[in-house]
């Protein structure tokens, strides 16, 4: 049985009216077309719902029967699409993101400002974590977009580079003999480095940059929160070897110094999201802020926030080699 929503709505205002000309009206159709409507329905109902005459018309029996169970048929269909309008202007002010901490730190606090001032009533969800689970919560329709530090291997997805940051050594100011403004990559082995875990971007980025150079990147600890290790090269226990925007909130500790690793690598920084799925409205204002906010870390701090596709030059005038 195939009955349409309007096929019982015009029954419905037929059935009230029971005037075949002003009913065509209130539809906006000629009385041939809504004669037809009805007989299909009796059609596919299998019954005659009503009794014409050249002065008169009224319902059948079975057409009484049908007022009721078509009125709470229409009821719940409305109420059904009511309720998928107020989901889906529900959906359209949620936003749901993803990315490392670093990045989260950094960069998303400025996008989400801006969101609220355009969607006052936005509902965002954020979820700092690992690159590769990042990626995932992409693929698996969990967020909107991640911030990533790789280009993902996956067909469905593309990956929009927004800036490189460079990778330096964050020191107590006391190491300030052994640790110089500006190294190179040969000079870090003898270092006490600190690094993140092996299932981080940046350790895999350093350990490649060791590797081209014929060397195992073996630091001395491995720890997983940017927190901690800002806590253990405090107490003098090591050099730290991150990203800058990794270590950009912790230069307001006291007694930290950077120094730069002119031949080091530089880490890609990008927007994850699925090809073939458009993003809302709020979504799209969020990528857009990320463009907004990475420029403005770009035009802030130029000798460590580089473009897309930039190598890297010396701070202070060194040469460094080609960049990893």
């Amino acid at each position: 049985m195939n009955i349409a929503p309007r096929q019982l709505r015009i029954f419905l205002a037929l059935a009230e009216s029971l005037n075949f000309s002003r009913t065509a009206q209130q539809f906006f159709i000629t009385q041939p077309s809504l004669s037809k409507a009805v007989k299909d329905l009796e059609s596919e109902l299998g019954v005659a719902l009503f009794e014409r005459s050249t002065r008169s018309v009224r319902l059948t029996p079975a057409g009484d029967q049908l007022v009721p169970m078509a009125r709470r048929v229409i009821g719940e269909y409305d109420t059904g699409l009511r309720q998928m309008q107020g989901r889906a202007e529900h959906e359209a002010h949620r936003i749901a993101m993803a990315a490392l901490p670093s990045l989260a730190n950094v960069i998303l606090p400025g996008v989400c400002g801006a969101l609220e001032q355009r969607f006052p009533h936005a509902q965002m969800s954020i979820v700092d974590c690992a690159d590769g689970a990042a990626v995932q919560r992409v693929i698996g329709y969990q967020v909107d977009f991640a911030l990533a530090s790789a280009s993902p291997s996956h067909a469905e997805l593309q990956f929009e580079e927004i800036l490189r940051d460079r990778f330096v050594l964050l020191a107590p100011a006391a190491w300030h003999r052994r640790v110089r403004k500006q190294m190179r990559m040969e000079e870090l082995t003898d270092l006490p480095l600190i690094s993140m875990t092996d299932a981080s971007t940046a350790k895999k980025y350093m350990s490649a940059a060791f590797l081209q150079r014929g060397v195992m990147f073996q630091p001395k600890l491995q720890l997983d929160q940017i927190g901690t290790i800002a806590g253990f090269v405090k107490q003098g226990l090591g050099i730290a070897v991150l990203p800058y925007l990794g270590i950009l909130p912790l230069l307001s500790l006291r007694g930290m110094r950077v120094a730069e690793i002119v031949d080091g690598p530089v880490r890609s920084v990008g927007i994850v999201r699925r090809k073939a799925s458009p993003l809302s409205a709020i979504a799209a204002e969020a990528v857009e802020q990320v463009r907004v906010v990475s420029d403005a870390l770009k035009r802030q701090m130029p000798e460590w926030i580089l473009p897309p596709g930039t190598a890297p030059t010396a701070v202070r005038g060194v040469r460094p080699d080609r960049a990893t």
